[in-house]
C-alpha cells in the first residue's frame, strides 16, 4: 500500500483486491482514537474489511483494515476520501462515526479556532460523510453515531462540545426518519465519560466533574457497545446504563429540575473525579 501526498495530507491508495473482497466494508472515523483502536480489531474480527479514518492515517500493515489520512476540519479532505471509497464500486455496510474533540472554555474567553474545529469534527464532518456516502450504504447498512451524554445534559465550561452534540443528536434521529423506507438503520450511542487521552486532557483543561458522577467506562465496553448495535439495531443505547439516559432525558424536558439537582450531581461528581486521579496515580 502507498502513501501519496496529495493538497497537503497522506493519502493512502486503497488496495485493488478491495473491489473484490468478500468481506463487508465499515469507515470508521477517529479510528486511531481511545475507542476507535478496539472497534477496529473487534470490526475485523466479525468479518469486516475497515477503512479507518484518522488524522494520521496510521496503523498500516494490519490484516483486514485500510487506514486513510484525513482531516475532518477539512472538507475538500472529507471529499477526497469519499472519492476514494466511492471508486471501489462496494456498498458501505457499516459507517461509525467514532471521532470526537473538546476544548473545555467558558464563553467569553478561549479562542474562535478552538470553536470551529470543534463544531467541524463533532457536527459537520459526520454529516457531510454521511450526506456523501449514504448513496452507497445498502438497504441492511448501518449508521453508528458515537454521541455523548452532553447531548442530554448541559456541562459548564464545555458549551460548544455540549452544542455540537445536541445537534448530532437531532441529526441522527431526523436522519432516521429520512431514510426509514431505504432499510437503513440508523443508531447512536451515548456515554458518559470513558477512560481515554481525551478524557485525560479534558481534565487537565478544567473539565466538568459531572464527567465522574458514575465511574468512567472502558473504551472497550462502549466498542462492545457499537458492535451490539451492528448486530441488533436500536435508536439510541446509553452508557452506564439505561436508567441514566431516562433521568438526563427528564431532566433535558425540565429544566428546572435539573438546576435543582445540580448541585447534588456536582458534589457527586467531584468525588468521583478525586477517586478516578487517585488511581491514576497508582
Amino acid at each position: 500500500m502507498l502513501a501519496k501526498r496529495m493538497n497537503g495530507f497522506a493519502r493512502v491508495t486503497i488496495p485493488d483486491y478491495l473491489r473484490s473482497s468478500a468481506r463487508p466494508l465499515a469507515l470508521v472515523t477517529g479510528a486511531a482514537g481511545g475507542i476507535g483502536v478496539p472497534l477496529v480489531t473487534r470490526l475485523v474480527a466479525a468479518g469486516y474489511h475497515v477503512l479507518a479514518l484518522s488524522l494520521s492515517g496510521g496503523g498500516e500493515g494490519q490484516p483486514f483494515v485500510t487506514p486513510l489520512a484525513c482531516d475532518l476540519t477539512k472538507p475538500e479532505q472529507i471529499e477526497q476520501v469519499v472519492a476514494q471509497v466511492v471508486a471501489l464500486g462496494r456498498p458501505v455496510q457499516a459507517l461509525v462515526h467514532c471521532a470526537g474533540v473538546i476544548v473545555p472554555q467558558r464563553m467569553g474567553g478561549g479562542d474562535t479556532a478552538s470553536v470551529s474545529s470543534q463544531i467541524m469534527v463533532n457536527l459537520e464532518a459526520p454529516i457531510l460523510l454521511t450526506m456523501r456516502l449514504l448513496p452507497h450504504i445498502p438497504s441492511g447498512g448501518h449508521v453508528v453515531f458515537v454521541n455523548s451524554m452532553a447531548a442530554l445534559v448541559p456541562l459548564e465550561g464545555s458549551s460548544i462540545y455540549t452544542a455540537s452534540k445536541f445537534g448530532l443528536r437531532g441529526f441522527a434521529l431526523s436522519l432516521a426518519q429520512d431514510v426509514r423506507k431505504s432499510g437503513i438503520h440508523v443508531s447512536s450511542v451515548f456515554p458518559g465519560a470513558v477512560d481515554t487521552p481525551m478524557l485525560r486532557r479534558e481534565i487537565e483543561s478544567g473539565g466538568s466533574p459531572l464527567n465522574f458522577v458514575t465511574a468512567p467506562a472502558t473504551a472497550d465496553g462502549i466498542a462492545c457497545l457499537v458492535m451490539g448495535l451492528l448486530r441488533r439495531p436500536r435508536a439510541e443505547v446509553f452508557c452506564p446504563s439505561g436508567g441514566d439516559g431516562i433521568l438526563a432525558q427528564l431532566m433535558l424536558m425540565m429544566p428546572r429540575v435539573w438546576r435543582l439537582i445540580l448541585p447534588i450531581l456536582l458534589k457527586k461528581g467531584r468525588k468521583g473525579l478525586q477517586k478516578y486521579l487517585a488511581g491514576q496515580k497508582r
